[in-house]
């Protein structure tokens, strides 16, 4: 097979569990770069949460960015296509997940946002005080994400977590057609607008690169990352990933904490 370009899902993917991009990877992925292929982040995060790896990887493609909702392109800081929710269905969102006391978080166009501090903002701040400044991620405290509904404002997602999975299960069937859920994590899901995926946006961008799907690697461990590990020809789970993600991988592979990427591109691509 002649492979084109790899995509990387970052949370548990990509990512160690400390969050870092493991050296083994980042010099797989260049000299993957070097034989010519496309390197492609195609995740869950709002664009200013991948910057500092997209930096770090020296990357200039698209990326594609909250579950699919956006393809951005940090070039031009530029929205190259997107489907984000109305105003009206956030408004809907906000207030329903708020009064079943599950906490929000608002994705806009240039940040992510909360109210209320929880446990998982209060980690991800650290994470983003530690990052350089010139590739420190958006995040804020908003005062009232109402202000955000009245003035018109882009929201890419609403993303809801709680410890309490079954009043989280129960949230989420209770949903609109209008709305996908993702489970992103053990105890959060993002909300977009129907129909974005993973998989959707990155078919949307590799045709815009006039590469055939089939041509391409992917890499992912969670249940939003079925769509894209579907898609192309060789579609890779994490081995600690779920028995469902597995099953839709062409390829299961070790821990993000090891060197299975690594060796794995190295197979697939005779990088050595």
């Amino acid at each position: 097979m002649s492979y084109q370009a790899i995509a990387f899902d970052l949370d548990g993917t990509l990512l160690s569990s400390q969050g870092t991009i493991l050296e083994s990877s980042k010099k797989a992925i260049k000299q993957a770069q070097e034989k010519g292929l496309k390197v492609y982040i195609v995740t869950g995060r709002h664009h200013t949460a991948v910057r500092p790896y997209y930096a770090e990887l020296g990357l200039d493609t698209p990326v594609v960015c909250c579950n699919g909702t956006y393809l951005y392109d940090f070039q031009n800081d530029e929205v190259l296509s997107s489907n984000p929710l109305g105003n009206a269905l956030a408004e809907k969102l906000i207030h329903s997940a708020k009064a079943e006391g599950i906490h929000v978080a608002v994705y806009t166009r240039d940040a992510m946002t909360y109210e209320v501090l929880n446990a998982h903002f209060t980690k991800f701040l650290k994470w983003v005080a530690s990052c350089p400044e010139n590739v420190r991620p958006n995040v804020y405290q908003a005062e009232n994400f109402q202000t955000f509904i009245d003035n018109g404002t882009t929201i890419w997602k609403v993303l809801i977590s709680d410890p309490n999975l079954e009043k989280m299960q129960k949230f989420v069937e209770t949903l609109p057609l209008e709305v996908s859920a993702e489970w992103s994590w053990v105890d959060r899901v993002d909300i977009t607008k129907a129909g974005n995926s993973k998989g959707a946006c990155l078919a949307e961008l590799l045709k815009r690169e006039q590469i055939d799907p089939e041509n391409v690697i992917a890499f992912g461990d969670n249940f939003n990352d079925i769509s894209m590990l579907k898609l192309v020809g060789m579609g890779i789970a994490m081995g600690e990933s779920e028995l469902e993600v597995q099953q839709s991988a062409k390829k299961v592979i070790g821990s993000n904490n090891e060197d299975s990427i690594a060796q794995t591109l190295n197979e697939l691509l005779q990088l050595n």
